[in-house]
C-alpha cells in the first residue's frame, strides 16, 4: 500500500524552513537531548476512524564518533502485512550522513534501497532495483532520517535550516510551508506544537501531508497526517 509507505517515510522527513542559509557543519549547535543520551519514540498508524493499524518506532543512539538512527514499521492490513525498517548513520560533527538503507516487504514483495555518502568528494552511490549510479550531492548531504534529528536540533536551538542538504535520490524534493503553532491531541494529551505543510515531489507525483512538532526542548514529532485518495491517514506519538 503506497500511502502506507509515503506516511512511514513522512513520520522520518519532518522538515524545516527553506528560507534560511545551510549552517556548515562545525556551527551546528548541539542542544537535542536525543543527539547525547539517545531516544526511542512509538507512533501509532491510525486508520482514520481511530483503529490502529500498525506501529512505527524512531530511535537514536550515540556512538564515539557517529550517531546512529533507525525506523521500523509494522502493519497489517486486510489484504496484506506491511513491515520495512530504515537505518542510517551519520558524523557526530555535523549530521552528515555516512549510510543509509531501506527496506519494505508489502505481502510478496519486497524493495530495498541503500546509499553511501561520500562526504569529501560531494558524491553518493545509490544502489536500488539492482542498479548502481553515482550521483552528486550537497555539501553535508543529509538523508530523511539523518534529516529529522538535524531539523529537531536546529528547531531545538532556535535555529532554520534549508532543505539543500536532504537528499534520496537526485528526483525528489520538499517543499516546507510553516502553518503555525496549535494545541494538538495526541495518544488522549494535549501537546503544543508547531505545524508544518510539507510537499515531497518524487519524479512524478507529490504528496503533501501535515506535520506537527512538540514545543518544548525535545521538539519530539508528535503527529503526522497524510491525506490520501481514500482517507485520510495519521501517525500518533505514544
Amino acid at each position: 500500500m503506497r500511502v502506507l509507505r509515503v506516511l512511514g517515510l513522512a513520520v522520518a522527513l519532518l522538515i524545516g524552513s527553506l528560507a534560511a542559509p545551510l549552517l556548515r557543519a562545525q556551527e551546528l549547535p548541539k542542544s537535542l537531548p536525543a543527539l547525547s543520551s539517545g531516544e526511542t519514540l512509538r507512533f501509532r498508524l491510525l486508520w482514520p476512524s481511530g483503529i490502529a493499524l500498525g506501529e512505527a518506532v524512531i530511535s537514536s543512539t550515540a556512538g564515539q564518533n557517529e550517531l546512529h538512527f533507525e525506523m521500523r514499521i509494522e502493519a497489517d492490513l486486510p489484504v496484506r502485512r506491511i513491515s520495512g525498517s530504515v537505518t542510517a548513520s551519520a558524523t557526530r560533527d555535523g549530521l552528515c550522513s555516512l549510510k543509509y538503507h531501506r527496506k519494505m516487504i508489502e505481502g510478496p514483495k519486497t524493495s530495498e534501497e541503500k546509499i553511501d555518502f561520500d562526504q569529501k568528494n560531494h558524491q553518493a552511490i545509490r544502489m536500488l532495483g539492482g542498479q548502481t549510479t553515482t550521483v552528486p550531492i550537497a555539501a553535508c548531504a543529509r538523508d530523511p532520517l539523518t534529516f529529522l534529528y538535524y531539523y529537531r536540533n536546529q528547531l531545538a536551538a532556535g535555529s532554520t535550516a534549508d532543505t539543500a542538504s536532504f537528499f534520496l535520490g537526485s528526483e525528489r524534493s520538499l517543499e516546507v510551508k510553516p502553518a503555525g503553532t496549535e494545541t494538538v491531541t495526541v495518544s488522549g494529551r494535549e501537546r503544543q506544537a508547531e505545524k508544518f505543510l510539507v510537499t515531497y515531489h518524487s519524479r512524478n507525483s507529490a504528496k503533501t501531508f501535515e506535520l506537527w512538532f512538540s514545543s518544548d526542548s525535545r521538539r519530539e514529532p508528535v503527529l503526522v497526517r497524510l491525506p490520501s485518495p481514500l482517507a485520510v491517514f495519521s501517525a500518533e506519538l505514544e
